[in-house]
């Protein structure tokens, strides 16, 4: 695994020659303090000006660029020796972004290795194509959503979800019955808990929920809050439901007569063990998203009131809704099993 990683690392770094654009490394950094700043709150940062000298890996040159960057670095970053820089080449040369690939790249193969040791060669193989064709998927949604002109928003995600819990649950489990359980309890638990949603959003004419106050939209920010909300939704439930369907195809297996009370209770047991953890995963991602703006505003004299009701507002919506659906993913997974298991046995005998 060590190996693998230097490998990777090493290879990540000297890969400029295969970029068309400009592919800097800094070997020389000074900085200096040009202002001081203190706003009606007290915040305080300090402006420097940073003179980098950079070798352009795939150009056989050297050149000299400006930085300027703060303290806080909230919306600018400091270069160090050794960094390797993105840059624009059309016209006189400037600073893009740092180049990450080689620790993107690390961590991707990390990934892998930590996979091939702890699981199966054959289900890891799995696993990642399930991935690779999840990203396709939304890549291609995103395409079509930008291309076509007054594209459907709701219907392209809709499929879009469709589609990436079938791929998922398919290529991991295999096409088997309890793929197929496992694909039609998270969709009807998906479908349940965003009825409940929109139902709940009807009656109250939406108010209270602010739409407006989502980030850099394009497009009708309901239909997107709605479309970003079927996803997430999508994902908490079908974590939980393949985990319910997978203990009670387990008991399916004994070779013991169950009645539908035995299967109900047992995916209920499941659930309420793994609901709580699931629910509270949901919160901690929910805060680990909202925390630096809530810092920011806190910083900058806003109280809570407003920052509960501008900032976390939609945030906790779905997080609300997703636990929802987490919630009502346990009896309509333990029914959905014990119905059909039923079923199948009184056909057999």
């Amino acid at each position: 695994m060590l190996g693998a990683l230097v490998l990777t690392w090493v290879l990540l770094r000297h890969d400029a020659v295969i970029y068309q654009q400009p592919i800097g490394q800094v070997v020389h950094e000074t900085a200096r303090l040009t202002q001081k700043t203190t706003d009606e709150h007290g915040n305080t940062d300090k402006i420097y000006s940073q003179r980098l000298t950079i070798k352009l890996l795939n150009r056989n040159r050297t050149v000299t660029l400006s930085n300027q960057y703060t303290d806080s670095q909230t919306v600018t970053h400091r270069y160090h020796v050794g960094d390797q820089l993105l840059l624009d080449g059309t016209g006189q040369l400037r600073i893009l972004s740092l180049k990450r690939d080689a620790t993107i790249g690390v961590l991707l193969v990390l990934l892998v290795s930590l996979l091939l040791l702890f699981v199966k060669w054959r289900a890891t193989g799995w696993l990642l194509l399930s991935l690779i064709i999840n990203i396709i998927l939304f890549v291609v949604a995103l395409i079509i959503d930008i291309n076509v002109k007054n594209a459907n928003v709701l219907l392209i995600f809709v499929i879009l979800a469709v589609l990436v819990a079938f791929s998922s649950l398919a290529l991991v489990l295999g096409r088997t019955l309890q793929m197929a359980v496992t694909l039609a309890s998270t969709l009807l638990a998906t479908l349940l808990a965003m009825i409940l949603m929109l139902v709940s959003l009807k009656v109250t004419a939406n108010e209270g929920v602010h739409f407006e106050t989502m980030a850099y939209v394009t497009q009708v920010p309901t239909t997107l809050f709605i479309a970003q909300t079927i996803i997430g939704v999508l994902g908490a439930v079908m974590d939980e439901s393949a985990d319910i369907v997978a203990a009670l195809f387990g008991m399916r297996r004994e070779k013991i007569a169950h009645h539908f009370k035995d299967y109900w209770h047992a995916g209920m047991n499941v659930g309420r063990d793994i609901m709580g953890t699931l629910v509270n995963v949901l919160f901690m991602i929910f805060i680990a998203e909202t925390m630096p703006m809530v810092f920011l505003m806190l910083r900058n004299g806003n109280n809570w009131p407003y920052i509960l009701d501008q900032i976390m507002n939609l945030g906790i919506l779905q997080t609300v809704v997703s636990g929802i659906g987490i919630v009502i993913a346990v009896p309509v997974t333990s029914a959905l099993v014990a119905l059909i298991v039923k079923h199948q046995q009184v056909v057999k005998s």
